[in-house]
């Protein structure tokens, strides 16, 4: 492959992308003119974005994966997207983007950048899926202010996910303003999601071709809150029932799903996956789908990012803001005791309550086994909180994940149920130690032996077992903060005896086990 060549890669895996070379010009969006002729190459695109992508091709922007694929759904990485922030600057400035590729082959991407000032400073991996936030300000500064004019008349705090305080919330409201971004029905932006390759193709285009910007019809937050009808009518169809199965195929558990992107993107509790070899989904519509796989967990605040095997589901709007009222009103949506998409209307009791070293929104809606994963939505119809737990022998204390938590999982690699729920068996297994393995005692003498099992979720448990119960007597303490429980031991008659520890699952499935000889001298 040549070092200098037309570029026509921007959207490229490393192996494919090449540099832009093109006539040079006065700086302007004039700049950007077709040069190549779409050769129907493409077997995967269709839809909204299929014009983007063509478009895109003729300009010299957009490239395939391969020769014969687009992949629309993959998600874009920060070394892509900064080499595409530099061939728009450096075409609107120069005319051209005669750009030599070194190794690694974004670096002379990355340094036009930091020299140019489209970027402060660099990103810690550039290998990492970019987030509509990170885009968003790339991309704002990849154009002076003249090249982005407004066309829309938008209030200040009228993108319902987005505040000007955020770090990113200017550049998001000069790309709404300028018609390059739109958001969703009600212009919500979902700023910690990663962005595909599909709305990429879109926004591209839309940066260099004025035509193309696009006129805001969503209805702003000032206009008010929806009612407890428009919220059902909105938001069910983004939740979705989720049934879990064993190696053996045997149902395992039930819970529930909230669709945060049309292409299957979907977020559950942890808890719901934990034990399971598979799982299915199944929407408002009655239709199953797999889970083709998860993306990242976390144990701590109970969520997992999952991979829906389909395509064209509602995705709901997120406000992942992190500003909660207590007093506020909430609804929930979600399959309690398999009842599907059951709606319950509540207010927000504390909008942080901490437990177990845990953040939660504390909530009077009421949530039932089986609502586990399901959606906490406020009066504006938007994704604030995943339903999680409920405190037992309490009077609707109820608790959900705050949804801002999601933007510390990753889309970088998605891999099957089972590969997953097993790597965090075994590593909670790994980490399962005692404090000594053996024991000598004088009859009536006690000693402790703290047994420790860091990242243990709720839910699971230890157990003893002695080979001979009348040589030593054993008793639990309480559980500390560090994942850790002492266990109590007292001589009782001479002789030997094993101890046997075990650690439980929810199912009381013994994961793994741990020993401690004792002699009773």
């Amino acid at each position: 492959m040549k070092i200098l060549k037309k570029c026509t890669a921007l959207l490229l895996s490393a192996a494919l992308v090449c540099a832009l070379c093109v006539s040079a010009f006065a700086a302007g969006l004039d700049n950007f003119q077709k040069s190549d002729t779409y050769q129907n190459q493409f077997t995967d695109i269709g839809g909204w974005y299929a014009d983007y992508v063509i478009e895109g091709c003729e300009l010299g922007l957009i490239d395939g994966t391969s020769e014969s694929t687009y992949s629309p759904s993959r998600s874009m990485t920060v070394a892509e997207a900064v080499k595409l922030a530099a061939c728009i600057h450096s075409i609107y400035t120069n005319g051209e983007a005669n750009f030599t590729q070194g190794s690694p082959w974004w670096q002379v991407y990355a340094d036009y950048c930091l020299e140019e000032g489209i970027i402060d400073e660099p990103y810690s991996d550039y290998s990492n899926a970019i987030t509509r936030s990170q885009v968003a300000v790339l991309f704002a500064a990849a154009l002076p202010e003249e090249a982005l004019t407004e066309m829309n008349t938008l209030s200040d705090g009228a993108i319902p996910d987005v505040r000007l305080s955020d770090s990113y919330g200017d550049a998001v409201y000069t790309l709404y303003r300028a018609g390059v971004l739109t958001g969703d029905s009600d212009g919500s932006f979902y700023p910690s999601k990663n962005i595909s390759r599909s709305e990429m193709a879109a926004i591209v285009v839309r940066m260099v071709d004025v035509t193309e910007r696009q006129a805001l019809t969503f209805t702003t937050a000032s206009s008010g809150t929806l009612t407890a009808e428009e919220i059902y009518a909105k938001c069910s169809p983004s939740v979705f029932s989720l049934t879990t199965y064993n190696d053996e195929g045997e149902a395992h558990s039930t819970g529930s799903g909230v669709f945060l992107s049309a292409d299957g993107l979907a977020v559950t509790n942890w808890h719901v996956l934990d034990g399971a070899a598979s799982a299915t989904i199944t929407t408002t519509d009655g239709t199953t789908y797999d889970v083709s796989g998860v993306y990242d967990y976390d144990v701590d605040n109970d969520l997992a990012l999952l991979q829906i095997d389909g395509t064209g589901f509602t995705p709901m709007a997120v406000n992942d803001s992190g500003t909660l009222n207590t007093g506020a009103t909430v609804y929930a949506i979600g399959n309690p005791q398999g009842l599907e998409s059951s709606m319950s209307a509540g207010i927000i009791s504390s909008a942080h309550r901490v437990v177990n070293d845990t953040d939660y929104i504390q909530v009077t809606t009421p949530i039932s086994s089986g609502s586990s994963g399901g959606a906490l939505i406020n009066t504006r119809g938007e994704l604030i909180g995943i339903t999680s737990a409920s405190v037992s022998n309490g009077q609707n204390l109820n608790l959900a994940v705050p949804i801002e938590k999601l933007s510390e999982l990753s889309t970088e690699r998605c891999r099957s149920v089972s590969t997953v729920v097993q790597e965090f068996i075994d590593t909670l297994a790994d980490g399962f130690s005692l404090s000594k393995t053996s024991v000598r005692l004088n009859p009536g003498d006690s000693t402790t032996v703290t047994c420790s099992i860091p990242g243990i979720p709720s839910g699971y448990s230890v157990s003893y077992e002695t080979s001979t119960r009348s040589i030593v007597q054993c008793a639990w303490g309480e559980w500390s903060d560090q994942d850790s429980v002492d266990l109590t031991l007292t001589g009782q008659n001479l002789g030997d005896v094993t101890v046997t520890i075990s650690l439980h699952d929810r199912q009381d499935t013994v994961l793994a086990t741990r020993t401690i000889q004792v002699a009773v001298r």
